[in-house]
């Protein structure tokens, strides 16, 4: 107890106590203001862990100083020897310069490298949204308010909605933000200036429907989204028989006002004054509401509806392009034949319709992901883009058929289109992502998944290529600490811990989510399975996975092609005979 005594009373005589006293204050401080500054930066707020880790390590510091030295008014002078007069004055040496140099050095250094990790935090999705050029064509349909007075409409209010975003879409001329990405502010009460700063456009469009059995009444208003100024209104009413003619009709007004050009065209196309059948058309929206919300059930309970739609009017080019897409959403989850009906429908549908850009984009997905018809798909996704530029997941899908070609001086152009299209859709940052980490441009890579994951928080594929970036760079356990972080149960979680786990040298839990993913296995647990056994070095059991997703037509499967695919983990198979066989048979160029 008398060391601790003796040991006490030096601490308070050298002034160390009142150090740390000071420092603890000074640390809440800075605290307390980073808290509030950092929002205005659009640093997240978690950033402020990096003002603590500095704190910590700063402690010793000022521990240090507050022994070895005194500072007062007169300035820094060496703490006395016990014993001595208190007002005793040490003047600094030599060897106290090069302490105080080499403490003030290792303090700089810690502020220097934790603001650079705070900077890299700041979040990609808002800083872009403040300094990118704004397109002055470039407009968003908000999600329309519902009056009729009946929540069992809203299928009917949200199917005009995609509706009259389609018919913007056609337009080359105008850049038009994806429903996805509008819809999100549905009864948001952010300001129309904020929502246009998220969506990166000039202009927004306001409406509302009202309907009385087969009268619609559809009121639109253009609003500049930069100064919160209304520019035009106009009310439409039609009977159900005359929607179509309604969706051009507004198309055209709204080009008008912002005062685009149209093509011959489209000007031709958007004069479509065919009237409808009201039950057919209705069994179209109730359709495409379940298709566009993209879940599993909801997909489920939509094809029914278009399936009534295309047996009741057998020349709904429409209704098939709607079962195109809803079967190529299936093709690319659970698989099952669905890949094969996207193409008959997309083909139907063209064969009515030769100009939908929604059914040659369709058919340009399928020919990818289940033909391996590449010249052809090429061709779809060229024309799909002429007649429907706005088209997000068509400028994505044919990101990935460029790289497969080789032709990476376009493919970054439609990676990042497609997220201009539509900026809070977190599944084109991590597109693009994986795209950059194929190039090996790390830094880019790891930045969009970020972002995606900061649009939807835990989004299992962001998470999924956040750690292949990292298993790019050798960081095999925050690879390994990052996938982890996917959800039980989730698919996803087996297809990516399953090869890092086998690259970070975790024999037992590889073989684990193998043999999770060997239950039933879907498309791409076939092919993750085939990744797991090669990183684990059995080329036997890979290569028999390999031919079994080849068969398959695994939607995912061609990009092995692509020597820093799928996390580098495919480097010592690439040698295997076997494997070359398999990638000639892909024959691409």
């Amino acid at each position: 107890m008398a060391m601790v005594s003796q040991l006490f009373k030096e601490l308070r005589r050298r002034g160390v106590l009142g150090t740390a006293a000071i420092y603890v204050v000074a640390v809440w401080v800075i605290v307390q203001v980073a808290s509030e500054t950092f929002p205005a930066f659009n640093i997240p707020d978690y950033a402020i862990r990096y003002v603590w880790f500095g704190a910590i390590a700063g402690s010793p510091l000022a521990l240090i100083v507050g022994w070895m030295y005194d500072i007062s008014s007169r300035g820094i002078s060496r703490t006395s020897r016990a014993g001595s007069c208190e007002d005793e004055e040490t003047p600094l040496t030599r060897f106290d310069f090069i302490v105080l140099s080499g403490i003030a050095a290792v303090a700089i250094g810690i502020v220097i490298t934790l603001l650079g990790e705070i900077v890299v935090l700041e979040e990609p999705g808002r800083l872009q949204t403040t300094v990118r050029d704004v397109d002055p064509n470039s407009v968003a349909i908000l999600p329309l308010d519902n009056f009729t007075g009946d929540p069992d409409q809203e299928y009917f209010v949200a199917g005009l909605h995609e509706a009259l975003t389609a018919g913007l879409t056609s337009i080359s001329a105008l850049k038009v933000i994806s429903r996805t990405s509008a819809s999100v502010f549905a009864g948001s009460d952010k300001t129309l200036p904020e929502i246009g700063l998220e969506l990166g456009v000039a202009n927004i469009i306001e409406g509302s429907v009202f309907r009385s059995g087969d009268r619609v009444r559809v009121t639109v208003q253009l609003i500049n989204a930069q100064t919160d100024e209304h520019l035009w209104a106009e009310n439409y009413e039609r009977e159900l028989v005359d929607m179509l003619a309604l969706h051009g009709e507004v198309a055209r007004a709204i080009a008008r006002q912002i005062q685009v050009a149209l093509t011959p065209g489209e000007e031709l196309r958007l004069s479509d004054t065919r009237e409808v059948d009201p039950a057919i058309y209705q069994q179209y929206l109730k359709g495409m509401y379940f298709l566009k919300q993209y879940t599993p059930d909801s997909i489920e309970k939509g094809l029914p509806y278009l399936h009534q739609a295309v047996e009741l009017d057998p020349a709904n080019a429409r209704a098939y392009a709607g079962l195109a897409l809803g079967y190529n959403t299936i093709g690319h989850g659970i698989g099952r034949d669905a890949f094969p009906k996207a193409l008959a429908a997309a083909r139907q549908a063209l064969a009515i319709d030769e100009y939908s850009g929604e059914a040659w984009a369709a058919l340009a997905e399928a020919q990818l992901y289940y033909d391996y018809d590449w010249a052809g798909s090429d061709r779809s996704f060229k024309r799909a883009l002429q007649l429907a530029p706005s088209l997000d997941h068509a400028h994505a899908h044919y990101a990935y058929l460029l790289a497969l070609l080789g032709r990476w001086d376009e493919v970054f152009i439609h990676a990042e289109r497609a997220s201009e299209l539509s900026p809070l859709d977190p599944t084109w940052p991590f597109f693009a992502g994986w795209l950059y980490m194929v190039r090996q441009d790390f830094g880019r890579a790891e930045e969009l998944m970020l972002e995606s994951l900061e649009l939807s928080p835990g989004f299992p594929f962001g998470l999924y290529g956040l750690g292949d970036v990292y298993k790019m760079q050798g960081r095999i356990e925050e690879a390994v600490a990052i996938q982890e972080k996917i959800p039980v149960g989730n698919p996803v979680r087996n297809w990516a811990l399953g090869p890092t786990y086998a690259l970070a040298g975790r024999e037992a839990d590889a073989l684990l989510a193998a043999a999770t993913m060997a239950v039933d296995p879907g498309p791409k647990d076939r092919m993750f399975l085939a990744f797991t056994y090669t990183a684990l070095g059995d080329f036997d059991a890979a290569m028999r996975w390999f031919e079994i997703a080849f068969e398959t037509r695994t939607d995912w499967l061609p990009w092995i092609v692509l020597d820093q695919s799928y996390g580098g983990v495919l480097g010592d198979i690439r040698d295997d005979p076997r494997f070359q066989s398999l990638i000639e048979r892909l024959d691409l160029p």
